[in-house]
């Protein structure tokens, strides 16, 4: 269906009727065209009305005014609804990096031990690249709580920050409860500018051990301040790690996100299909409609119907 920017211009068309009886009359008062007279052809008496060519003439001039009129108006064909791409989100990423992390109870592809920060790290680049359009932070957890790496949506950063991550990094204790308040106090900091909440993922093996505040002061502020947690557990199924009070399936259930037990490698790398499938239920995706301008066209019909007026204009001078 076609369909107008600026519809309002088309009003002018409304002027068309009033212009004929004048562009008529100009016409027919004009210099009559040179004829080969005879006297048995008697007299012959102008037309009252545009006769022959010069009702050509009118119609023409009149085609391409309402062809200038609807270009004025920018035309577009309206096509069918297409899936936008959805927006990019904001995500923090709240990862440990505490000595218990160089645990090798994880196996490989090769089925070889292999640490829960490798693991984590292979499960982190997996999930950068699913999500390549969207901006990250990255904040680290060990006996303190700070931020590596501020909001960018440049990935390569990222990939080469996670990359150097090693366990034990700074100090030999897990301050999550740290951890937790340095992302908060971001989320609502973005939040009071009007801004959309980034989401949070705390990637972590065990439970709070240092630091200042505790899991449950934490998760106290994000009720208050309506933020969603998502765990992702990074202790091996068969590992008896304490859960802690709370634990991290409480933080996440409290706060009204989602806890996701890692269990072994392939679980850890479905963490991104996880999220998807949050994420797709959150948010309709939005859609538009195809635009193709019509202006060109016309413009081109307009300008035909011109060239077709002159013609006729010019055979009436003859």
């Amino acid at each position: 269906m076609i369909g107008f920017d600026s519809p309002w211009v088309l009003i002018l068309m409304l002027a068309l009727p009033l212009l004929y009886p004048a562009w008529s009359r100009r016409i027919l008062a004009r210099p009559p065209a040179r004829l080969l007279r005879h006297p048995a052809l008697g007299r012959i008496d102008a037309p009252g009305r545009p006769q022959g060519g010069q009702r050509w003439l009118v119609l023409f001039l009149f085609a391409a005014l309402a062809s200038l009129i609807v270009a004025l108006a920018r035309p577009v064909w309206l096509g069918e609804s297409v899936a936008l791409d959805p927006p990019a989100r904001s995500i923090v990423l709240l990862v440990d990096a505490s000595p218990s992390m160089s645990a090798r109870d994880f196996r490989g592809a090769d089925n070889d031990p292999v640490s829960r920060m490798t693991v984590m790290r292979e499960a982190l680049l997996a999930f950068l690249d699913a999500h390549h359009g969207d901006r990250f932070s990255l904040l680290v957890v060990t006996d303190s709580a700070g931020t590596l790496v501020p909001e960018t949506d440049d990935h390569s950063v990222l990939r080469f920050w996670l990359e150097q991550l090693e366990p034990g990094l700074d100090g030999s204790a897990t301050a999550l409860g740290d951890g937790l308040a340095v992302a908060m106090e971001h989320i609502a900091q973005r939040r009071e500018r009007g801004e959309v909440p980034p989401q949070l993922l705390v990637w972590t093996d065990g439970v709070n051990t240092g630091g200042e505040m505790s899991p449950a002061e934490a998760l106290t502020l994000a009720r208050a301040e309506n933020i969603e947690l998502f765990t992702i557990n990074l202790a091996p199924a068969d590992n008896s790690v304490a859960g802690g009070e709370p634990t991290l399936e409480d933080l996440a259930r409290l706060s009204g996100g989602q806890a996701i037990a890692a269990g072994d490698r392939d679980a850890l790398l479905s963490v991104t299909e996880t999220m998807a499938r949050h994420q797709a239920v959150d948010a309709d995706q939005p859609t538009h409609r195809t635009r193709h301008p019509l202006l060109g066209w016309f413009l081109g019909a307009g300008l035909l119907a011109l060239l077709m007026a002159q013609f006729f204009n010019a055979r009436l001078q003859v």
